[in-house]
């Protein structure tokens, strides 16, 4: 909670800002409360805030509030002249800091937790202002203790509710206590600005407002555009479809109270008593009130969803790319991202389709779950083929007619394809489908598998031209080593063999893929400095002379010195430089010993050992590969590593029991 404390206080100047700017956009002020009135206003209450955050004991919110309500009651202001300034502060708090999320200083999870606090603080001023400016004015419905309660509940309520159905509920139920009206019903605009009933306090009204002609509910959005509250009578001169709506929701009238924030419509709340069709001054003014209260809490509501979307949202693109940044194999990569897709999806199988470099055609490269069948395979390709070719994500359901897929029938639920755009260009295509009974995809999940779909796309792509890089290094690799190799007949094909065993030891060990590939590459060239010693001494049958040997042990510095200039082989040096020291510390270039020797090292130097004792030699035949081994046991603690050398050798004794 500290860190957003100081966040509003450090950016203050900023949200004041922001704030002038909402009013000018909403037109928020008037004749009756200036622009610069609100300002102050704003400049208080976060001060207040702020203080009151903390913990210091100074005027509370709610105390101030209460005396601007007061003011207004004394300057004769109808509640529709009062300016929400605590709303206003909300969403330019929200403005100003959701620029934290995007600078990446803070989690949008938890800015959304911590102005939890800051909303009902700022809630309860507005609440303040409302009770005292109806107390101020003697109102009697105020003034009865049981509606005050029973106001005091909903700001509670409604400042902490999380549930929606739960929300409109308590909505319809305390607002008709509160006005002292027996009937109350709440109607919200959906994303088509389509009025939808969504509570109501008496039994069956949602269900019986739901089968009214869709052009009755229409007439009350008509009617709540000019501006409210307004009165609904039975009269001759009504159109017809809101007489309708009078007689089938039997009241002889209605008060229709709008939910506003600031120019935005969200709703309506219909209000009677289904018998005099009469209401008290102090029973619209509350119901204002009320639906004020009531719009905050729907518009928090959604906000919350909008955030909660953002965050399923930021965390599928965070998983790919927490997830997916060790992982280099190809095959293993897709399988990872398909899972990761089906589990995010709430499906039960999927495919990830690659377009093939030549042809262009696309090929099943990962699945997961249940296979399609043989006509399911169709529709997939077809699929397939279709997302690529438009590059959009492409969402089929069970029994919704589709032109372009008529003519198969679908085998699951539902399917959602998307493709993997890299720089405009198709490289794939991820689908998923899930064959629940009843499973359905919302805009939401649709637009977070797109957003995952495309990170995945990058990482696929990035994890492609590693590869093709890496194919090229080995390849230039593989021909250096072949060249030094090709100077003598007998070591031709060393590197190669080396690297075999290297890796499956590095493998055995159960090395990260990094590694093992730093190990694969650091073996292939382990003896490129090689290309510095004389023929005569590489060839020589007889025993080496000191000055001969001397030449020897300087191939890893030449090796460094070969591959220093290529950073990308960077990490390779301390493994190629030192492949020769020993486990006792007896060995070269620097005498390192244990742990002190970098374990590709190790590795790599029980592998060359083995194979140089394997293979013939101009001054020696080659031994056997019992007796080689022997020699690397014999040797263990002392030339070579034990743990390396256990592993090497349960190799060699599976490879032994195979054959």
């Amino acid at each position: 909670m500290t860190w957003i404390v100081d966040a509003v206080s450090n950016r203050t100047p900023r949200i004041l800002e922001e704030v002038s700017r909402i009013i000018n956009e909403t037109g928020a002020a008037g004749p009756a409360v200036s622009h610069e009135e609100i300002i102050k206003q704003a400049e208080l209450t976060l001060e207040l805030l702020v203080s009151s955050l903390r913990g210091k004991k100074t005027a509370s919110l709610p105390d101030r509030w209460e005396s601007i309500g007061q003011s207004y009651t004394e300057r004769g202001l109808a509640m529709a002249e009062i300016p929400n300034t605590p709303e206003l502060l909300k969403k330019a708090t929200w403005s100003v800091l959701k620029r934290e999320v995007e600078d990446g200083a803070v989690s949008l999870a938890e800015l959304v937790d911590s102005m939890m606090e800051v909303e009902l603080a700022l809630s309860n001023c507005w609440f303040a202002m409302v009770r005292s400016y109806l107390a101020s004015r003697d109102i009697r419905v105020a003034a009865s203790s049981s509606r005050m309660e029973a106001l005091y509940s909903l700001t509670e309520v409604l400042a902490t509710e999380s549930d929606n159905i739960q929300m409109y509920d308590t909505i319809v139920d305390k607002v008709a206590k509160i006005t002292g009206l027996s009937r109350c019903s709440l109607l919200l605009f959906d994303e088509e600005r389509e009025l939808e009933p969504v509570a109501s306090n008496f039994e069956g009204a949602v269900g019986e407002l739901g089968k009214l002609p869709p052009e009755c509910i229409q007439a009350l959005a008509a009617v709540i555009s000019l501006g409210g509250p307004v009165i609904l009578q039975r009269a001759g001169d009504n159109p017809l479809e809101l007489e309708t709506f009078l007689d089938r929701y039997e009241s002889p009238a209605l008060l229709l109270v709008p939910l506003l924030s600031g120019d935005k419509d969200l709703g309506i709340l219909l209000l009677d008593d289904g018998r005099t069709g009469e209401f008290t001054r102090d029973q619209i003014d509350i119901a204002v009130a009320s639906a004020n209260q009531a719009a905050v809490a729907v518009e928090k509501s959604a906000l919350l969803r909008e955030m909660e979307k953002q965050v399923k949202h930021m965390a599928a693109i965070g998983i790919v790319a927490r997830t997916l940044s060790s992982y280099l194999d190809p095959s293993e990569q897709l399988q990872i991202l398909l899972d990761m897709a089906t589990a995010l999806a709430r499906a039960d199988r999927g495919v990830i389709m690659l377009v093939e470099d030549m042809f262009g055609e696309l090929k099943v490269e990962a699945s997961v779950g249940k296979p399609y069948p043989e006509e399911g395979a169709d529709l997939l390709m077809r699929i397939g083929r279709w997302v690529a070719d438009h590059a959009e994500v492409l969402l089929l359901e069970k029994g919704a007619e589709d032109p372009r897929f008529d003519d198969i029938e679908m085998n699951v639920e539902a399917i959602i394809a998307a493709p993997l755009l890299v720089r405009d260009r198709v490289v794939g295509v991820m689908s998923v489908a899930t064959g629940k009974a009843g499973e359905q995809y919302t805009k939401d999940d649709i637009d977070m598998f797109g957003n995952f779909a495309a990170q995945a796309a990058v990482s696929v792509e990035n994890t492609r031209l590693y590869a093709r890089l890496q194919q090229a290094h080995l390849g230039t690799i593989a021909s250096l080593a072949a060249v030094i190799e090709a100077r003598d007949p007998y070591t031709i094909g060393h590197s190669a063999r080396v690297t075999q065993y290297a890796v499956a030891i590095a493998e055995a060990m159960g090395l990260p893929v990094e590694d093992v590939e730093e190990i694969r590459l650091a073996s292939l060239l382990h003896d490129v400095g090689k290309i510095g010693v004389p023929d005569r001494v590489l060839n020589k049958t007889d025993r080496l002379t000191a000055e001969e040997f001397s030449a020897i042990r300087m191939h890893p510095t030449m090796s460094v010195k070969i591959i220093e200039p290529l950073p990308h082989l960077a990490k390779l040096i301390p493994v190629i430089y030192h492949h020769h020291e020993h486990y006792d510390g007896t060995g070269y270039v620097d005498g390192r010993a244990g742990d002190n020797i970098p374990l590709g090292s190790r590795i790599i130097a029980a592998a060359d050992a083995f194979e140089a004792m394997t293979s013939d030699r101009p001054y020696r035949q080659a031994l056997s590969r019992e007796q080689a081994m022997a020699e690397l046991q014999n040797n263990a603690g002392t030339q070579f590593d034990p743990e390396v050398v256990r592993y090497f050798l349960d190799l060699l004794e599976k490879a032994a029991r195979t054959e």
